[in-house]
């Protein structure tokens, strides 16, 4: 009898496929199945060259959570990012899991259950003995979906009346059937308001997916403390928005058909006396009308970060953008978002940003470089503070958080440096010398604390051409003194390094922070040098 060919491998369905657990140095990961950590996060699996990358969204920046949207060649991602923000959290990661494998299980518990989550792609810790230093949660975008929130408006907005209120009812339904089925799977997520609800599909019939899933807990019985809590949650958000009828409504799906009218008045008093202590000393929020505000953006040849930029002030009054005469797509970018586009042939730093300053017609002016971005928490504390400003102050210094190399640098001497760019027009005028200009303001500034992000160098390679050019406009500027001695080109440069790498740790960024300080005491290094060197053309023309 011949001998029978050996059978084939079976191949793995990938739906039933199971997911992988990497271990590579510092990182440990779960991975989906069919996923490619390296082509769909980066080469090293650091998501923070996602988070970091100019054209990502970033939609909350918190000392404790960042999360932002980015296109990358797997499609579009939504990445989460937990810092460990204090040494007991580091402490306590010794015994607990980090909150991205945290959320990983939750996304399977609710699987499991048949609920509805954004499709995980990995969870990845990186930690140093143990200790947990920073984790990530990466999910698939679900397409078409918005947050609760933002669907009720937009129901709220349809003039249609009809289709308004059969939209109400089929949200609010959807939500009292969602949180009872959560319930009754013994499941519990500890914060079910609007924002951690995305809602698909069409607004009469409502497919509704949990975030936040790093809060999902499998408890076995939901008891009515908890069941209590996470109707006040969304009560205090989206209820707020939400009429009496739409209330009874989500009361009704929550407690199923068989529930009387005693027992809807029960939980409805029930949540209105929990909600009534958790909004006890609760400050208002600041009035929508306040001042108005003119952003200025001015540019040139800035074509991959000019719609980022932008995207960021939409929620500005004016915005103005001053094109120093682009030989890209820039100016046509902006003009999807302002048709204040102007183009003035570049007289220099200073000089633009008073001629943009002079373009505005808003009461405060907030000045942007094109590859910066106004966090969302930024713009709440903008509004927060011209909502009741004093006639004495006169301009906001805010911090700028650069990105670059894949990291946030809070560390190396780049963090908080605020620079004043929110001011009253009337009472400003652009100073300085190029490229180091200044608003100079009449009055008082006060500090800001949530940043603009910048992105400053697009790699090392840039890092180095920006360093020859600026060094060229700083070397050229009146003023400067006449003798460069062996102080200005050793020992500035020395203090620069020793202060950005010891003093402001950038040593403990690794090969980046050595880099970074080394380039900022050659930066200076480079401008004196170059000081020398005109100060020696000078006295070559002058015999």
């Amino acid at each position: 009898m011949a001998d029978s060919a050996p059978a084939a491998p079976a191949r793995r369905d990938p739906a039933t496929a199971e997911p992988r657990y990497l271990r590579r140095g510092r990182l440990r990961a779960w991975v989906a199945p069919g996923v490619d950590l390296e082509h769909a996060i980066a080469g090293d699996g650091d998501p923070d060259h996602l988070l970091t990358r100019p054209d990502c969204r970033i939609v909350k920046l918190q000392r404790k959570v960042v999360v932002g949207r980015v296109e990358t060649a797997a499609g579009a991602l939504w990445v989460k990012r937990y810092a460990v923000f204090a040494w007991r959290v580091a402490l306590a990661s010794l015994w607990r899991t980090s909150p991205a494998f945290g959320a990983w299980a939750g996304a399977r518990a609710l699987a499991a259950h048949g609920f509805v989550t954004p499709e995980p792609i990995a969870a990845i810790e990186f930690r140093r003995a143990g200790l947990l230093r920073r984790s990530f949660f990466v999910t698939r975008e679900v397409a078409g979906a918005v947050t609760a929130d933002v669907r009720w408006r937009s129901i709220l907005a349809d003039p249609d009346a009809r289709r308004r209120r059969a939209a109400r009812r089929a949200l609010a339904c959807a939500l009292g059937d969602l949180f009872r089925r959560l319930h009754a799977a013994g499941l519990y997520h500890n914060d079910l308001k609007d924002v951690n609800v995305l809602t698909a599909g069409p607004a009469a019939a409502p497919r509704l997916v949990l975030l936040d899933l790093e809060r999902v807990r499998a408890l076995g019985r939901v008891g009515r403390r908890r069941r209590v809590k996470n109707v006040v949650q969304l009560a205090r958000t989206l209820g707020r928005q939400a009429s009496a009828t739409d209330r009874v409504r989500f009361l009704a799906a929550y407690l199923g058909g068989t529930s009387t009218r005693a027992e809807r008045r029960a939980w409805t008093a029930a949540v209105a006396r929990r909600a009534r202590r958790k909004d006890r000393g609760r400050r208002p929020a600041p009035a929508p009308d306040g001042p108005t505000v003119t952003c200025t953006v001015v540019c040139q040849d800035e074509e991959a970060h000019m719609v980022p930029c932008l995207e960021s002030v939409t929620w500005c009054d004016e915005i103005v953008v001053v094109d120093g005469g682009s030989r890209d797509r820039t100016a046509a970018l902006a003009r999807r978002f302002t048709d204040r586009v102007l183009v003035h042939p570049w007289p220099g730093y200073r000089a633009q940003k008073q001629y943009a300053l002079d373009a505005a017609r808003g009461a405060w002016v907030l000045n942007l470089d094109a590859d910066e971005r106004v966090s969302p928490e930024l713009v709440d504390e903008i509004r927060a503070v011209l909502a009741h400003v004093p006639a004495r102050v006169a301009g906001f210094a805010i911090p700028r958080l650069v990105c670059y190399l894949g990291r946030w640098w809070y560390r190396g001497d780049w963090y908080p440096r605020r620079v004043v760019r929110l001011v009253r027009r009337a009472a400003t005028r652009w100073g300085g010398t190029d490229p180091h200009e200044r608003a100079e303001v009449r009055g008082r500034v006060v500090p800001l604390h949530r940043p603009i992000l910048h992105h400053s160098y697009a790699d090392i390679s840039d890092h180095l051409r920006s360093l020859n050019k600026l060094t060229a406009v700083a070397a050229e500027q009146p003023r400067l003194p006449r003798r460069v001695g062996a102080w200005r080109l050793i020992g500035e440069p020395a203090w620069r390094f020793v202060r950005a790498y010891l003093v402001r740790g950038g040593v403990r960024d690794g090969f980046p922070g050595l880099f970074v300080a080394a380039t900022g005491a050659f930066y200076v290094f480079l401008r004196w040098a170059k000081v020398r060197e005109r100060r020696a053309r000078e006295r070559a023309g002058a015999a």
